[in-house]
């Protein structure tokens, strides 16, 4: 059985009876995995499963043949439980799509603009990209990616081809910026869920690519007000974008016990520093540092 997710092929083998790919295929794990679907294509990932108490990887065979294999051990994936086969399969699809010219950027989210480009928010945990998502839903703008992005080079410039389809955001947001956004569930912690899986439109647009306009690593929180900007320029737009763009693929996003040491080959360190340089000298006047409230950002640099 295989899935796409993100457009890399993951192929499942082994112990699946109980419902280990399915699990995959869940509000929770879709939290994290950017466009997960059926089909029947050639796999670039094989995951091997073998039913066992813990998660661990025991094997792990890299572009033997183009193809990363991997043999696990695992009980089935689920939130609150059992996450680390999530986070390491988003770890494996990361190094794939590298290999294919896709970088997966963590910590962030893409907004469309009403002139068809795309302002790509990236910014550590809890510095507001998901707030500013429910905002831009709120608003009527649509969104491309809430949690992870997939990012393509083509002809100098940078695209959002793929993204997380699960919005997850504070409800705080309904009483302080005195907005209203539809939900589909909620989490233990009383986090608002939104799936925005059905929107046909976005699912076209990311397969045909929306060129990103500005980047925006953003510094937000409810109790900040106003929006202040710094420019990112030069090998600082390198230096940002780095950490984004390589996290995944580093195991920087943690699993138990402890996330794989994946190596780098060529294509991959190809696809980082074509990511890098073109996004240093398309976006040096075109990426900026927000601090501020979260409404107030947003509706600057939908204006910038």
């Amino acid at each position: 059985m295989v899935l796409s997710i993100a457009g890399i092929p993951v192929k499942f083998e082994g112990e699946l009876g109980d419902g280990f790919l399915e699990a995959f295929e869940t509000l929770f794990a879709r939290r994290y995995l950017p466009d997960v679907e059926r089909c029947d294509c050639e796999p670039q990932v094989i995951v091997d499963r073998f039913v066992g108490d813990e998660f661990r990887v025991f094997s792990a065979i890299y572009d033997h043949g183009g193809v990363d294999e991997y043999k696990v051990e695992s009980p089935l994936p689920a939130a609150y439980g059992n996450e680390a086969p999530v986070f390491f399969l988003l770890q494996a699809i990361s190094r794939a799509g590298a290999k294919r010219g896709k970088i997966f950027l963590t910590d962030s989210v893409g907004v469309l603009k009403p002139d068809g480009k795309a302002l790509l928010f990236v910014g550590y945990p809890h510095t507001g990209k998901s707030t500013i998502s429910a905002l831009a839903l709120s608003e009527g703008y649509k969104v491309l990616s809430t949690e992870n992005t997939v990012v393509e080079v083509r002809d100098s410039a940078i695209y959002v081809t793929g993204g997380t389809d699960v919005l997850v955001y504070d409800p705080r947001i309904e009483e302080i910026y005195g907005v209203k956004v539809d939900y589909d569930a909620e989490t233990k912690s009383g986090y608002r869920i939104k799936d925005i899986r059905t929107d046909v439109e976005r699912r076209k647009m990311l397969n045909k690519g929306v060129e990103v306009e500005k980047i925006i690593v953003t510094h937000a929180g409810f109790n900040c007000s106003g929006a202040n900007f710094s420019p990112v320029r030069g090998r600082k737009v390198k230096k940002s974008l780095w950490y984004f763009a390589t996290a995944l693929i580093k195991g920087i996003d943690f699993y138990t016990p402890m996330p794989l040491h994946m190596p780098m080959n060529d294509e991959i360190t190809a696809s980082i520093e074509s990511f890098l340089e073109v996004a240093a000298a398309k976006y040096s006047h075109r990426m900026f540092e927000a601090f501020g409230d979260h409404r107030s950002i947003f509706e600057a640099v939908i204006k910038l």
